[in-house]
């Protein structure tokens, strides 16, 4: 925008040029030019469209965790961890790549409070287990709780938060969000035993299981808002179709092969 100041003011347009009055001052811009896009560049938008849709799908499901463990942008972070998914899918879905064909395991380790990673105050890592008949279970295994937990020094207990979110992958969109109640651990607790979380879930066809945890100190019934001391990541993210886990094959990727040159022929080179 440019500030008319000759004694003859201009109204209106001029070529790629416009005039107008703004408050008190005579101003002219460059008329705005439309660009057509390429097809790449629309194939593009609506995969970007796409990936940012599910990652708000995401962020709705795990509502409450994302109130209390949010840090670091969030929403941006989210979106840029579905693009690099569907940046997993081949080229020649472009335009229409679905997250059933993306490489979901991407989204395990996203941590709510990116200035807190959760092994930082829990190092205990879980285990996750499919049953046959549908049933799965998630395992924290013992320990001593010293070598656990990093602990806020005036805690007076921990709590961990774990929700999941069950999702079909295909056409259908239905979905199950499982919320789970609080596991309170006293801090002066000194061994931490086998604790175990059992879900039956329904697996026929394609399905999404993603599941986040969240540490939390409190002193008495306050929860200490302090972000170096709360934390909350996606532990595990799979794609199970019928119950058995769909492993990701992405592109094939060149390899260096180095052939033994041993007792074969050899060429000859004459100079020239």
């Amino acid at each position: 925008m440019a500030i008319q100041n000759g004694i003859i003011k201009i109204n209106g347009q001029l070529g790629d040029l416009v005039f107008y009055k703004r408050g008190n001052k005579d101003v002219v811009r460059q008329k705005a030019v439309y660009k057509q896009q390429s097809e790449a560049s629309k194939k593009s938008s609506a995969d970007f469209g796409s990936a940012t849709r599910n990652a708000a799908y995401i962020r709705r499901a795990f509502a409450p965790l994302v109130m209390l463990y949010a840090y670091g942008d969030l929403v941006n972070r989210l979106n840029k961890r579905f693009i690099e998914i569907f940046k997993s899918i081949p080229p020649e879905h472009a335009g229409h790549k679905k997250l059933i064909d993306g490489n979901l395991a991407l989204l395990a380790g996203f941590e709510f409070n990116a200035s807190k990673p959760l092994k930082q105050l829990w190092t205990c890592e879980t285990v996750l287990s499919l049953e046959p008949d549908g049933l799965v279970k998630l395992i924290l295994p013992k320990g001593e709780l010293k070598s656990l937990l990093k602990s806020y020094p005036k805690a007076t207990e921990v709590r961990l938060q774990v929700m999941g979110f069950h999702f079909e992958l295909g056409e259908n969109g239905s979905y199950e969000i499982i919320d789970v109640n609080d596991l309170v651990v006293p801090v002066n607790l000194p061994h931490f035993p086998k604790t175990t979380l059992s879900l039956h879930l329904k697996h026929q066809g394609d399905k999404a299981l993603v599941v986040a945890m969240g540490i939390s100190f409190f002193v008495g019934a306050d929860r200490f808002a302090d972000r170096r001391y709360y934390a909350c990541k996606i532990i595990h993210a799979l794609h199970l179709r019928d119950g058995v886990v769909v492993n990701f094959v992405g592109q094939p990727k060149a390899e260096r092969v180095v052939v033994e040159q041993g007792n074969r022929l050899s060429w000859e080179v004459e100079e020239g």
